[in-house]
Order: C-alpha cells, then sequence, then structure tokens
C-alpha cells in the first residue's frame, strides 16, 4: 500500500492516514501490511530531507557572503580610492529677479504673554540685502552616488532645531541621517511642541518642556532618505513651521541670504540635481526643468553662475 504522509515537526505523533498529494511537502512511504517501523522509516526520511536542506542552506549561504564580500570589497576601493583630485566642489548663486514683497506678519494667538513680544513675520521667501534668495534646498537626486568614507569625520555629529522667540531656527536644515542625529532643544520659557511625518518613516510629535529645566530636548533619529523636505509644525503654535532634508548622502546645501550654495566634495561624474524652495516645492526654471539640472562635475570648482529666479516662478504676487 502506498500512501502520502504529512511530516509535522512540530509533533513526535504522525497522522495515521493516507493524504492526497498537494502543492506542500511531504513524504512519500511504501508500507507493506504488518510493517511495524512505520515511525522508524518517517524518521528517516526527515532526517535525510533536513539534511539535504541543511546542505542547500549552507551552498546559499555561502555564495551570498562571496557575492556580499567582494561587493563590498568593490566598494570599499571605489570609495577609498576616491582622492581629492577625483571630487569637485558645486557652487553657485540664487537671485530673486524682481522687487521682493514685505515680509507679512503672522498672527500671534497663543501664549500672547510670551511669544506677542516677537516680530514674527513669513519666512517662506527669505530675500537678503543684494536679492540673494535664501532657503533654496540644493541637492543630489541621483541615486546610489560614491561617498568618500573620510567625509563622515568632517560632518557635525548633530544638526539642531531650536526653539527660539515663538520660531523654528533655523527654518531650513539638511541632514546626512546615517551619520548625523536630530537634536531638538527649547529655549523659551514655554511649552512647545515638534512634529513632522516623514514619507514611509516613523512620524514623531515631541512634546518640550518650559525652559530652563528637565526634559527640554530630545534626540531623533531618521531612519530612511527623503525626496523632498519634510515640513515640522508645532501644534500649540500654528505660525511656527520648519523644513528638514534627511538624506543618505551629504552632498546638499541650502542658500544663504546672499542666495550661495556651495557643495563640496561631489564625486566626478553627471550627477542630477535638485532645486526645492517651499512655496513651489520643485523650482521650476528654464535651465532646470521641475527643478532638476544636470550637471558634469569635474575636478575642482564647478561654477553654476547666477541662476536668476522671477517672482512668477514662486507664485508670488
Amino acid at each position: 500500500m502506498e500512501c502520502t504522509w504529512r511530516v509535522l515537526q512540530s509533533s513526535r505523533q504522525f497522522p495515521p492516514k493516507c493524504v492526497t498529494h498537494r502543492a506542500e511537502k511531504v513524504v512519500r512511504l511504501v508500507i507493506f501490511p504488518g510493517d511495524g517501523i512505520v515511525q522508524s522509516r518517517v524518521r528517516e526520511a526527515m532526517m535525510a530531507r533536513k539534511s539535504r536542506s541543511t546542505r542547500r542552506a549552507f551552498l546559499k549561504t555561502g555564495l551570498s557572503l562571496a557575492v556580499g564580500t567582494a561587493a563590498v570589497g568593490l566598494t570599499r576601493k571605489a570609495t577609498s580610492g576616491m582622492s581629492e583630485a577625483a571630487r569637485g566642489e558645486v557652487r553657485g548663486r540664487l537671485i530673486y529677479d524682481g522687487q521682493p514683497p514685505e515680509r507679512k506678519k503672522l498672527k500671534v494667538d497663543k501664549d500672547v504673554d510670551c511669544c506677542g513680544k516677537y516680530d514674527i513675520r513669513d519666512e517662506s521667501l527669505m530675500v537678503g540685502p543684494e536679492n540673494g534668495l535664501a532657503n533654496v534646498f540644493v541637492y543630489v537626486r541621483t541615486r546610489g552616488i560614491p561617498i568618500p568614507p573620510d567625509l563622515a569625520e568632517q560632518m557635525p555629529k548633530r544638526v539642531t532645531l531650536d526653539n527660539h522667540e515663538c520660531t523654528f531656527k533655523p527654518h531650513c536644515m539638511a541632514i546626512w541621517y546615517p551619520v548625523q542625529e536630530f537634536y531638538i532643544v527649547n529655549s523659551d520659557p514655554i511649552a512647545q511642541n515638534v512634529a513632522f511625518s516623514p514619507l514611509g518613516d516613523l512620524p514623531a510629535n515631541i512634546i518640550l518642556a518650559p525652559a530652563p529645566g528637565d526634559h527640554i530636548d530630545a534626540v531623533w533619529r531618521f531612519r530612511r532618505s527623503q525626496t523632498e523636505p519634510v515640513l515640522i509644525v508645532c501644534n500649540y503654535h500654528p505660525w511656527e513651521s520648519a523644513y528638514i532634508l534627511p538624506r543618505d548622502n551629504p552632498f546638499f546645501a541650502i542658500s544663504d541670504l546672499h542666495g550661495n550654495f556651495v557643495i563640496p566634495n561631489v564625486p566626478v561624474g553627471e550627477w542630477e540635481f535638485q532645486l526645492w524652495q517651499e512655496r513651489v516645492r520643485q523650482l521650476d526654471l528654464p535651465q532646470a526643468p521641475r527643478g532638476r539640472l544636470v550637471v558634469n562635475v569635474k575636478p575642482g570648482v564647478n561654477d553654476l553662475g547666477v541662476i536668476k529666479v522671477r517672482p512668477e516662478q514662486l507664485k508670488v504676487v
């Protein structure tokens, strides 16, 4: 009599009946009338199957380790051999091409005794005295760009957001999240809240006690790179906002009040850069459709020159 038996590894009892053969793995045995060693044969079949599975797993693991080791070796060779001559600096200047509007004074209707004494204004369009366009994110959009290993030692260990005078300072930040931590502190004598929701990452809703005192700071670790900056808000004070860009590489910059930005140590090669500004997100320009600009980085300084941005390109009316 020929039967197909299920092998239940979690139990020593075996079902005493035949079952039809399906997609699951089973053991096929030939049982003779009066045979008293069925369980023994099942155990032998199980041991043989387990031995074959172990050998296959060992071979797979060995192959994976070999491939992984080779890949790591190639990566280390590529990055460790990246000399200064194989890197370039990307720089440029963003100019607001028009008469900048007066920054709107924001409504302050919470904790007025503390926050009402500050001149809190809209930061969505920051133009410097020489029409420099500030707070524009410029970063490498291309995935998998090689990173020289010595850069991690050169980066500050944390990026700081301060709740100061009832506003977030600075307004725009970028963070190399595998290397840097996000440090949040409250300098105000009132409780503050810091909340943000990165795409595909853990959301945060942090409460900070009034300063001075305990529980006035916190440390946050991002776990995923973002394709664009993440909005930060305060649920206590609706006028407060900021942006942070978590990236898996350090090739980013934020323009200052002169409109200048500098990204050092970019590997030589052709990379796509993203220009992002909070009013319009992707800064669509004739030379950078959807804010994307391909740059062939060469050793030394790669100056993109002056990039003019008209009011209508920032939805300024």
